[in-house]
């Protein structure tokens, strides 16, 4: 019986191709989608919009995103060190000529309240109506020549300049410390009424401003004591 020899060389050739090529499959005719890309929902652009018009919307700054923290830090710094060069000029001299007028004012008021207070001292033992008019006029002398309302806003500006008129004296027509003082409303009240109780009482001014005069040496109390002792013993001394 004889076998028909049959040619494999083709089958042989099909199922080699097979093992080590496969045929590419047509997912789109099947109905399949092709997968999408794991990344395209991170770092893909949004649908209908091309990676060019992305690019086309970005700000038009190219500077730094700390740029405008960098610009307000130094700003800030600037404005620090300019502030302390500032109060290091001007706080020394505007402390030297606050004090000076200060203190030019506060004299001349202190001035005022004690020539009144002596003239209430010296009244004060008669007991009667003057002394009573004498110390109701020091009180209120004290209540109003107190810094409270010398210094008050009513007369002085937030920089320290005076608010009222005050006219210069002198061949210079400078304005000066005590020009200022004298120009006071308040000082100028009170300068009249105590020239007017220095007029009633007949109180010489002058001794007050006498410096060639004679002069009482103040002593201490132990000075004083120890003086005592000595003329008690030189007195008991036969």
């Amino acid at each position: 019986m004889h076998q028909q020899l049959r040619d494999l060389s083709g089958e042989d050739s099909h199922f080699s191709q097979g093992r080590h090529q496969p045929e590419e499959l047509n997912l789109e005719a099947h109905g399949v989608a092709a997968p999408s890309d794991p990344l395209e929902d991170v770092f893909g652009a949004d649908s209908g919009v091309e990676a060019q018009d992305v690019v086309l919307q970005a700000p038009e700054s190219t500077h730094p995103t700390d740029m405008s923290r960098l610009q307000a830090e130094h700003s800030t710094s600037g404005y620090r060190e300019g502030v302390a060069v500032a109060k290091e000029a001007s706080i020394q001299p505007g402390f030297d000529e606050g004090f000076s007028l200060g203190a030019t004012i506060g004299q001349k008021a202190g001035h005022l309240v004690g020539i009144l207070e002596g003239i209430s001292n010296a009244l004060q033992p008669l007991g009667n109506e003057r002394s009573a008019e004498a110390e109701q006029l020091l009180n209120q002398a004290r209540e109003e020549l107190n810094t409270k309302h010398i210094f008050s806003p009513e007369y002085w500006a937030p920089d320290g300049n005076w608010t009222y008129q005050v006219d210069p004296s002198g061949e210079e027509r400078e304005v000066l410390f005590p020009d200022v003082a004298e120009a006071h409303p308040l000082l100028q009240k009170w300068t009249g009424i105590v020239d007017t109780q220095v007029q009633q009482w007949h109180i010489q001014l002058d001794i007050l401003r006498d410096e060639t005069g004679p002069r009482v040496e103040i002593i201490s109390d132990e000075q004083a004591k120890s003086g005592l002792a000595q003329k008690t013993n030189k007195a008991l001394d036969w």
